[in-house]
């Protein structure tokens, strides 16, 4: 049923009935809103090493290449938010940021605590925590050092979810990158775990457990140092009947060799990838060398805006997350310059996105949403207070005042605006300046309900001052209050 469709069924306006099914699927289920859903993703793992640069050149491709065709997800282990932020602003795109534990996957950590090794000592296994960030779509899992620079030939089939497993393959490595599993590989595939490519719904968790069941890993592993990992995913997913990607279809740029190696077969010139090997450890030569000849992308503008792209509300998050144009967002931020270090009330956080641009201008910023998707940890580390709790209440409760309030909620009737007209002036301070979006989304077919934004701007008493800014839609009113 459609959502105009539930709007008449219910007797509510269109974008209550799209906040009520959103706070609905919040409320189900403990799995990240991400995690939902059949599009395909592509996620890397980033742990504490050197290849930040290498990482954020990887995302920004990916996200330019790919476009809307794919979400993107960035896995890390022992990164800080800010780390985050700065790794994640080349992106052109949205991207989840999932910092990981051991609660992630608790049978493979179950496996390597076992074996003596703490979270502290995971190592390259954190790769595969969790076992998938989208279990019902196509998925990429790459290391953090590994940039796409063109669709393989097989693309369109795995983003339809038609494709089988595949995993990256070095022909000329022996089997001593298997540690104590190479007994257990198939010689002639000769997988390594650097790129895997599943269809939907594939685990390969049941595969690895086998391994680890039968031969458990040897006491006081670390996976910082032993190899072992490589044999036990190569074993896990022969099992799983992977299809090998050419090394010369994914080449090493290892930072320690002089040429880029493209495996027995040598450069075929079709290659869609480069694996910057050990750029975790030292300066890479072959990144800096593509980068430099522009294969491998390596600009950012520095635009606040583009900046935090990543925090776009499109894609997996749908309708109800959806992202401020950038116009508007450019608007709010120069009129929200006149407050650095006071208190700002933002209504509507989203991912973040707005919040972020708002607390680096200096601003002092509470964030106030229904649903946490996953601001609280996009925003860590900056000096926000991120609230989850229904608009209204907020309001209604809270003691202080706030000298901006930012207004941007789905639901936009004059019913709604009524609910909360009498407490939100009531938390607006003397002097204080009201930015309320969606002023004219009444005029865009489908929203004609949503007049309730200039139904309050009208019943304000005759010394508030009102401006509407129409320039970008769905418009912006401007409140000020009295001294």
């Amino acid at each position: 049923m459609s959502d105009e469709k539930n709007a008449r069924h219910s007797r509510l306006t269109r974008a209550q009935a799209i906040a009520a099914k959103d706070l609905h699927e919040a409320q189900t289920g403990i799995e990240r809103l991400f995690s939902r859903g059949t599009r395909p993703v592509i996620r890397w793992i980033k742990g504490d090493g050197l290849d930040d640069a290498v990482t954020r050149s990887a995302i920004g491709q990916a996200t330019r290449l790919f476009g809307g065709r794919v979400d993107y997800c960035l896995c890390t282990q022992g990164i800080d938010g800010a780390r985050a932020r700065s790794i994640l602003e080349w992106a052109a795109q949205p991207v989840e940021w999932w910092p990981v534990s051991a609660n992630d996957n608790p049978s493979l950590a179950a496996f390597l605590q076992q074996a003596g090794c703490p979270p502290e000592k995971f190592g390259y296994w954190w790769k595969w925590f969790p076992e998938r960030v989208r279990p019902d779509g196509p998925e990429w899992i790459l290391d953090g050092d590994m940039v796409v620079t063109a669709a393989p030939p097989w693309f369109t089939a795995w983003a339809a979810g038609h494709d089988g497993v595949r995993v990256s393959q070095d022909d000329k490595q022996g089997p001593n990158i298997y540690g104590a599993y190479a007994r257990l590989v198939d010689p002639s595939l000769k997988l390594y775990s650097g790129l895997v490519s599943l269809p939907p719904r594939c685990r390969y968790m049941p595969q690895m457990s086998q391994v680890l069941k039968r031969w458990p890993l040897a006491f006081g592993h670390d996976g910082r140092r032993d190899m072992c990992e490589q044999g036990v995913v190569a074993a896990a997913f022969q099992a799983l009947w992977a299809t090998p990607i050419p090394l010369h279809e994914f080449p090493f740029g290892r930072a320690f060799q002089p040429h880029l190696d493209f495996g027995l077969a040598g450069d075929q010139g079709h290659g869609w990838g480069y694996h910057f090997g050990n750029a975790f450890r030292r300066d890479n030569p072959h990144y800096e060398r593509l980068v430099a000849e522009g294969v491998v992308f390596s600009k950012g503008s520095g635009d606040v805006l583009e900046r935090h792209h990543w925090l776009g509300g499109t894609g997996a998050w749908g309708v109800p997350g959806w992202t401020m144009p950038d116009g508007m967002a450019r608007t709010i931020l120069s009129r929200a310059l006149a407050f650095t270090d006071r208190a700002v009330l933002e209504l509507g956080t989203s991912r973040g996105r707005l919040t972020a641009m708002l607390a680096e201008q200096g601003c002092r910023v509470t964030t106030v949403d229904h649903v946490d998707r996953g601001a609280a940890t996009n925003l860590s580390g900056l000096p926000v207070e991120v609230v989850v709790a229904d608009v209204v209440e907020y309001l209604q409760r809270s003691p202080r005042s706030f000298d901006l309030i930012i207004c941007d909620l789905h639901g936009n009737s004059p019913a709604e605006w009524a609910r909360f007209a009498g407490p939100l002036t009531m938390r607006l301070a003397p002097g204080g300046m009201l930015l309320a979006s969606n002023a004219t989304l009444h005029e865009i077919p489908g929203w004609h309900e949503e007049t309730g934004v200039q139904a309050f701007a009208a019943q304000l008493p005759s010394d508030w001052a009102v401006e509407l800014d129409r320039s970008e839609v769905p418009g912006l009113a401007i409140v000020r209050k009295p001294l």
